[in-house]
């Protein structure tokens, strides 16, 4: 009987053991509140479609930190928070005590490229692009998110595998395409058949040719092969 209430006991200390919850050492609280804040200021900062990944340095664990009866603060510059690696001063103010940690710090948003080469002319489809995460700091010209966005687009010159694309690279009407002229008057919808004399993405404006009246005029993209004039 005795030796059944020891192993209960046992057990049940073991139970109590395996719930008590991980308190975190001071050396990963000082670089997860580095972490956090950069994380924190950030997304405030940047609160648009891009993807963060921020992580902190670790804390040698032989360096010796103060007990700190309050949460650590952390601060940094706005020019820091402007860099790869951003230095944040992590600080407890009762016992006087700081410490700088680095954080470094990815960001990234999705771009569409191309899977393949694709030469000059080629109308572009899913086959041929793929869209992956980037760095930012790779970007020099707006890109494009979606691949339903590059929708009836062509290639203006060769393309490498792997290459961003831009709007620069690309035109949705070509110079010398049949396209389709659309505009309104008094309420009505007329159409009619006209030439691309310039290249053109959608929203751009473009010079074009009537084909009935032979007049040329500026028109505004709406898609692949489409524009519309004003009357």
């Amino acid at each position: 009987m005795r030796i059944l209430i020891f192993l209960l006991l046992t057990l049940k200390s073991v139970g109590v053991l395996a719930e008590a919850p991980t308190i975190a050492s001071p050396h990963q609280q000082v670089s997860d509140t580095a972490r956090q804040y950069v994380l924190e200021r950030l997304t405030l900062l940047s609160p648009d479609a891009s993807q963060l990944d921020v992580e902190a340095a670790t804390v040698d664990e032989r360096l010796q930190i103060p007990q700190c009866d309050e949460p650590f603060i952390a601060q940094a510059s706005e020019n820091s928070l402007s860099q790869s690696n951003v230095t944040v001063r992590v600080s407890c103010v009762s016992s006087n005590w700081f410490l700088y940690v680095m954080v470094k710090v990815r960001q990234t948003q999705a771009v569409v490229v191309t899977k393949v080469p694709v030469s000059p002319g080629t109308l572009l489809d899913e086959s041929q692009l793929e869209v992956i995460q980037m760095e930012l700091g790779q970007l020099h010209s707006s890109t494009f998110a979606n691949i339903s966005d590059l929708a009836g687009a062509r290639s203006k010159r060769r393309l490498r595998a792997g290459q961003p694309l831009e709007p620069s690279q690309l035109c949705y009407v070509c110079k010398g395409d049949s396209i389709v002229i659309r505009a309104n008057a008094a309420g009505l919808q007329i159409k009619t058949s006209g030439i691309a004399l310039q290249d053109g993405n959608v929203g751009d404006t473009i010079l074009i040719k009537n084909r009935a009246s032979e007049k040329q005029i500026n028109a505004r993209v709406l898609s692949a092969g489409e524009v519309a004039v004003g009357i």
